[in-house]
């Protein structure tokens, strides 16, 4: 007969080798976890530093694209217009597109503006800066009053003194809540103007497909809105009085190659006479059918990193041929699977067509859509 306390050892042990079984299953699988981690972040890391060459890459060919342009005039039937075909790689697949900032209305052009020179746009008959924007406003339902342009160009401007009674200095943001410092220089980004005081973040949401905050051009002066690419918001905020009937005129030309030709078919049409002929009307000053700055836009697909990459790039034609030099660059890196913003402000060509009528139109105009339009992006 077996003694209760050998039992009783038995018990024990089995028991002591089952705690021992489980210590080991736990830390085994712990370290196969740590494993699967280690791995996992390996093969992230893997991906994104595959991801940003393949975007880089497709950078320096769109660089490359640019430089081979004849610079004559830039509009939409040109090869750099079209979107970058969905091009599939080991492992994913790569997409993008160039779109014209100067078919949009630049905010910094209002830099050299003075209070003599706001005063004689709002006077003026012909198309200016001050009467585009004001125009833009209106035309997209936000409310117009003087400090809507006086704003902007004390924000941007060096000097210290009021531009106009409706503008804001250093002394009127500081007694904001919270208070803020004002740029006193050109925006660096068009979203800058949430900061500009009577600017309400929902309406610069409104404003971003139509804004941007571009430098000087190559010869040291506001840059020019290319009418080959510029909105039809745009135009018809610049055709003032005639405001449809030049956006008309210009979508019936467009491409346009050579701007004085332009001018001078305007004239006959609208029935101009000096001074108030098309040249003066639609000064060279504002207008323009050449772009020096583009916005290249790139997203990458692979494994289960997504990356988007936005990079502002200058095109400049010194003696020794055509050069582009990127002067920003933004990275956002998603997960894969989180969807695109739908919300975006700009629609796709689809959305745009909801009958067959408008399909059709659609279609038959595809070649003269902005190619970051068409694919979405935004």
């Amino acid at each position: 007969m077996v003694a209760p306390s050998r039992y009783r050892q038995a018990g024990v042990a089995l028991l002591a080798a089952l705690i021992l079984i489980m210590a080991l299953v736990f830390i085994l699988g712990n370290i196969f976890y740590r494993h699967q981690i280690d791995i996992s972040q390996t093969s992230q890391a893997l991906y994104m530093d595959q991801a940003l060459l393949l975007a880089l890459s497709g950078e320096n060919w769109a660089r490359q694209m640019l430089e081979d342009d004849d610079m004559k005039s830039d509009h939409f039937g040109e090869t750099w217009a079209q979107a970058i075909p969905a091009m599939p790689v080991d492992g994913g697949m790569i997409n993008g597109c160039i779109s014209d900032l100067q078919g949009r209305f630049n905010l910094n052009s209002f830099m050299d503006h003075t209070r003599s020179k706001l005063q004689d746009e709002r006077g003026s008959d012909n198309a200016n800066l001050t009467q585009t924007w004001e125009r833009l406003l209106a035309l997209l339902e936000i409310p117009v009053y003087p400090g809507r342009v006086e704003t902007i160009i004390d924000w941007i401007d060096e000097k210290s003194d009021l531009v106009g009674t409706s503008g804001a200095e250093q002394d009127d943001y500081a007694m904001m809540l919270p208070p803020r410092m004002i740029a006193n220089q050109m925006m660096v980004e068009p979203s800058e103007l949430a900061s500009v005081m009577g600017y309400e973040i929902f309406e610069v949401q409104t404003l971003m497909p139509w804004i941007t905050a571009l430098p000087k051009n190559s010869d040291g002066e506001p840059t020019k809105i290319n009418i080959n690419t510029a909105s039809d918001e745009l135009l018809i905020a610049m055709g003032g009085n005639l405001d449809t009937q030049f956006r008309d005129a210009v979508l019936d030309r467009r491409p346009i190659e050579d701007l004085p030709e332009f001018q001078d078919e305007i004239d006959i049409e609208f029935n101009l006479n000096a001074p108030n002929k098309a040249v003066n009307r639609w000064p060279d000053t504002l207008i323009g059918i050449k772009t020096e700055y583009f916005e290249l836009y790139i997203e990458v697909l692979l494994g289960d990193v997504r990356i988007e990459v936005k990079s502002i790039i200058k095109r400049v034609n010194p003696p020794s041929g055509v050069k582009t030099v990127i002067i920003h660059r933004d990275i956002t890196t998603v997960p894969a699977s989180l969807p695109k913003d739908s919300a975006s402000s700009l629609q796709t060509l689809t959305d745009e067509a909801d009958s067959d009528e408008d399909s059709e139109n659609a279609t038959e105009n595809t070649d003269m859509q902005p190619a970051c339009l068409m694919i979405g992006a935004f």
